[in-house]
């Protein structure tokens, strides 16, 4: 099982549907580390242009096979053993972009 995780992290993952009965394997964004678990967003192929979707301008570096867009509005707290595999890791700029996206979104 994986232990630690960080922010900027690209895993597959068996990602729940809303419904928590079924699971599709997708790649998902780590946010925070939150032992046993962890909190997660999706990421996919399919284009969105929301103020809370972030396209991936270095996809292929991640080790994405298409161009992805990261959405911070599909947030899930998943337990660690639904993370497969780790695919890779965010560019410094995809990042920024993603932290500038969410303190502007999500203060409180």
């Amino acid at each position: 099982m994986i232990s630690t995780v960080e922010l900027g992290d690209v895993y597959i993952c068996l990602f729940p549907f809303t419904s928590g009965r079924h699971f599709k394997p997708r790649p998902v964004l780590i946010l925070r580390d939150l032992d046993p678990d962890c909190l997660i967003c999706r990421i996919t192929s399919v284009p969105h242009q929301g103020f809370l979707d972030i396209r991936i301008a270095h996809w292929q570096k991640v080790g994405l096979e298409k161009p992805s867009t990261i959405r911070l509005s599909r947030l899930v707290t998943a337990e660690k053993s639904l993370l497969k595999v780790r695919i890779g890791r965010l560019s410094d700029e995809d990042l920024d972009l993603v932290r500038q996206t969410w303190n502007e979104q999500f203060r409180l």
